[in-house]
């Protein structure tokens, strides 16, 4: 861990009084009355000490509606790899199939997003688990391995641009899948989904690393369309299609990346990634020393510009701000902001949390986060440059 003191430029100190006649209303607001015994000035930055540096995140809990698939190369967090684990459920309680043969089957996912180059080619494997997945959120992280067993001859060769031509990926399983691991399940397997689920165990879906851009693909798990198609001949020579949706069972993601670390702990960027990649920490400490000053936060703003348009990756439509203390993630009462500007910056306004730092001796340590990090690949460069740093304005009341 690379520990920098930000410290800003000087600014013009702005102290003295300030009435109607020197437009008080352009720097307060209509909402606060000034009086004799009230200043207004611009903090200087020569006094603004912010703590901030990068660092890996540990894993995260890794159940989402969203499942990731793909792989990309990024110059600094290296090969990055997305897989998910998946159960599919019953239609109904109390099944019974008759199935006789199996004609073909059919697994469906409906895309969302995608994140990458969209001229890739996905190297698709599909695996049936060889373990249970568990509801609990603290059983499964986005490091866990689940263990799984390659179906003999379920591997694809996909272009990207065909999945998004169609908003779905479909993939045919080999001859014959199906009959023995589901349709001929005995009465109690297929009583209802909780005997199901711990008997067919469910899917993974990987794909090979990417050897040059890649691309990681979003599929929306939780949509009516994503299912698995099984149509079959029964013992009356009769043809039926059923379909054992995804939704309601259970989703987890695999993420794993290699980052050069080197390539983190720098003084002119910041950096964060989403799926237990990396977080920026922020310590407001020099507000400590303006505690049980009876100052009034008038206005506080932090300004986070994009480094080097992010390298040429999309950018994040918004960034979350929290509170981080005693290894918990707080979301911050009133903060606003987090949307990309311009795509150019994000902002946010803490004035209300920098008064509770100030008059309640609250504590000073931020984080900030790609939006939704449990559900996307997003990363962000945040510029730290001479010529681009992050900024605070910050505006007191001295009464």
């Amino acid at each position: 861990m690379y520990n920098i003191i930000l410290t800003f430029s000087k600014l013009v100190l702005l102290l003295g009084l300030f009435f109607a006649c020197q437009n008080e209303e352009s720097i307060i607001g209509e909402n606060i009355v000034i009086n004799s015994n009230n200043e207004v000035f611009l903090f200087p930055d020569s006094l603004k000490e912010i703590e901030i540096y990068s660092a890996i995140e540990d894993s995260l809990q890794a159940q989402s509606s969203i499942g990731l698939l793909g792989s990309y190369n990024d110059p600094i967090s290296g090969l990055t790899n997305a897989s998910f684990s998946f159960q599919i459920t019953l239609p109904n309680n109390e099944m019974e199939f008759d199935a006789n043969n199996v004609n073909f089957s059919k697994l469906t996912l409906p895309v969302s997003d995608f994140f990458g180059d969209s001229l890739s080619i996905l190297n698709i494997r599909l695996s049936t688990l060889t373990e249970s997945l568990s509801s609990d959120e603290n059983s499964f992280f986005t490091s866990s391995v689940i263990n799984s067993e390659l179906i003999n001859g379920a591997n694809y060769s996909i272009s990207l641009n065909e999945v998004l031509d169609s908003n779905k990926l479909e993939i045919d399983l080999p001859q014959n899948f199906g009959l023995g691991e589901i349709l001929n399940l005995d009465s109690q397997a297929l009583s209802n989904n909780e005997n199901f689920t711990n008997v067919f165990y469910g899917f993974q879906i990987d794909v090979e690393p990417a050897d040059q851009n890649g691309a990681i693909v979003y599929f929306d798990c939780s949509s009516d369309i994503a299912e698995l198609e099984i149509n079959y001949t029964n013992n009356n020579n009769e043809t039926i299609s059923t379909f054992f949706p995804i939704g309601p069972g259970i989703k987890i993601n695999n993420v794993s990346q290699n980052y050069d670390e080197e390539s983190i702990y720098t003084s002119e960027y910041f950096f964060v990634q989403s799926m237990g990649g990396v977080y920026t920490e922020m310590d407001f400490k020099f507000l400590n020393d303006l505690q049980d000053s009876l100052f009034i936060v008038n206005k506080a703003t932090l300004e986070v510009p994009v480094h080097n348009q992010n390298n040429g990756f999309p950018l994040p439509q918004q960034i979350s701000l929290v509170e981080y203390f005693e290894n918990n993630l707080i979301p911050i009462e009133g903060v606003n902001g987090g949307i990309l500007i311009n795509n150019e910056r994000y902002e946010f306004d803490l004035t209300q949390h920098f008064q509770k730092i100030i008059s309640n001796n609250h504590n000073s340590v931020c984080r900030i986060y790609t939006y939704n990090r449990s559900s996307n690949v997003s990363r962000l460069q945040i510029s730290n440059s001479s010529s681009n740093p992050i900024k605070l304005t910050l505006i007191l009341i001295r009464g």
